[in-house]
């Protein structure tokens, strides 16, 4: 499996994204987890700005492995307008990361969050009806929607129980799970429970937690117990899957957390990079 590093930290360091693959490229990384979030929002970017991020991809090798859509929490919202609004915002980022060449967008915040006004089952029903409308939209240019279980009480998908079921609801052949290992972990749920979505597992996040806050530190910093759920992501044919749909298999470093702080970006990347290289072999650059 391939390693690829999340450009999330060096948002949350206040690194801008040009800079942020320049360091992935001084780190040997090949691949790239774009977080479409601040100077990574392809919606945001001047055209001259997305220039010069698909030169920099180009010049330097990197391949986009997965486009993090990170501003989708109202994806099941009662407003209609902000669901509209957040539609457009995840069309406009698949559109740039077929620019970059790659086919793997992630829906974040876990499907969507409940609001105290709103029953739950029709916040399930709202964000089943958006991903749908946007996993058709994305069928004919064969982009792959990764579904992100995000493990609080208030995001809808917070379970891999959830997760299937949502997949089974949307009923696309375009959708699929992103495991996060620091998650399942704060779920506790064992590698076992992997089992649920086996057969359509793409891409993995390594992240971090201490067990009960999802800290997203440096890897290694925490309690997960990563290689448990390696070997059975292995196990259960997450390369086989992965070459069905002519993707590779990736694993994303993930570090940190809106509104938290990373002081130093290339610290947390190279003491995270120690720790894999030393307990993770199968995980390569």
């Amino acid at each position: 499996m391939r390693l690829a590093l999340n450009t999330f930290v060096y948002e949350v360091g206040k690194v801008p994204v040009k800079k942020a693959l320049k360091s992935a490229k001084k780190f040997g990384f090949e691949f790239v987890d774009l977080a479409a979030y601040n100077s990574g929002d392809p919606t945001l970017m001047s055209k001259v700005d997305k220039e010069d991020l698909l030169k920099i991809f180009q010049d330097f090798g990197l391949k986009s492995s997965q486009l993090l859509l990170v501003n989708t929490q109202h994806i099941a919202s009662s407003n209609a307008s902000l669901r509209k609004k957040t539609i457009d915002y995840m069309k406009r980022c698949a559109d740039f990361q077929l620019e970059l060449d790659g086919k793997q967008v992630l829906v974040c915040w876990g499907c969507g969050i409940y609001e105290d006004k709103m029953l739950k089952e029709q916040t399930w029903i709202n964000s089943v009806i958006t991903i749908q409308e946007y996993a058709n939209w994305c069928l004919d240019k064969k982009i792959l929607i990764d579904l992100e279980l995000d493990p609080h009480v208030y995001f809808i998908v917070n379970s891999l129980e959830k997760m299937a079921k949502m997949i089974e609801d949307v009923g696309m052949p375009n959708v699929f799970p992103n495991i996060d290992i620091g998650h399942l972990c704060i779920t506790r749920e064992p590698p076992g429970a992997m089992e649920k979505v086996k057969g359509r597992i793409l891409h993995v996040h390594i992240s971090e937690t201490d067990t009960f806050a999802h800290t997203n530190s440096i890897i290694g910093s925490g309690k997960v117990d990563f290689k448990s759920y390696l070997d059975k992501l292995f196990e259960l044919g997450i390369e086989e899957n992965c070459k069905r749909y002519d993707e590779v298999a990736v694993a994303g470093i993930e570090m940190g957390e809106p509104g938290g702080e990373v002081d130093e970006p290339e610290r947390w990347v190279k003491e995270s990079l120690f720790y894999i290289k030393k307990n993770l072999p199968e995980l390569i650059l």
